[in-house]
């Protein structure tokens, strides 16, 4: 195995892109560069790269990965696509989200219940937006199910609330600034048997 090029990143002055072989391999701060002899045109043992590879690129990886979920919850999809865009190997990171979800770090079916949670005390949206908002995050369709189906979501109180909030009366509407409102229920996700049906409890409580 051949050091083909030791290249000092643009965007991270510190540190250092190494190629093994033609491909990228890794990448190190100037002092680790030094410690292990990584120069242009030396050979590197198997052993001292896949030491480098297994210690210090593993704990780059999950040092990164623990930063990211430090500020909020994050999918497992949202943490791999993460740690891919940084440029660590497959093998890495799979080692670190074996490690993430041995002790809760990631939790897929958690982060669910706590997104819909915040969703319907903030900006309720039906089951189905929910649903379709969670596929975007990388979420399985079996997790997030799972999670519905055991959550108590009001969909028509809902509805019925922000309708409410966007108008004051509707007998004062116009059928326009109705259908807008049609609409913007529409958007949220709910069917139009909910919609019909919010509708109709609104303006039999303003009677």
């Amino acid at each position: 195995m051949k050091i083909t090029a030791v290249k000092q990143q643009a965007h991270c002055p510190q540190k250092y892109n190494v190629f093994v072989d033609g491909a990228f391999a890794f990448s190190l701060i100037k002092e680790d560069i030094i410690y292990f002899k990584l120069k242009e045109g030396n050979e590197i043992a198997k052993e001292k790269y896949d030491f480098i590879q297994n210690e210090l690129i593993y704990i780059q990886a999950q040092d990164k990965a623990l930063h990211y979920i430090g500020y909020k919850m994050r999918t497992e999809k949202e943490v791999c696509q993460k740690l891919y865009q940084k440029g660590f190997a497959e093998n890495v990171v799979q080692r670190v989200m074996e490690f993430l979800k041995k002790y809760e770090y990631v939790d897929d079916e958690k982060y669910c219940e706590g997104y819909i949670k915040e969703r319907l005390l903030i900006s309720p949206r039906a089951k189905y937006a929910l649903k379709m908002e969670l596929r975007q995050r990388g979420v399985l369709e079996s997790t997030i199910c799972k999670v519905l189906d055991k959550m108590d979501i009001d969909e028509l109180g809902d509805a019925v609330r922000l309708l409410e909030k966007k108008c004051f009366y509707l007998d004062d509407m116009n059928e326009k600034e109705k259908k807008r409102l049609f609409g913007f229920l529409q958007r949220r996700g709910y069917c139009y048997d909910i919609i019909k049906e919010a509708f109709a409890y609104v303006q039999k409580k303003e009677e």
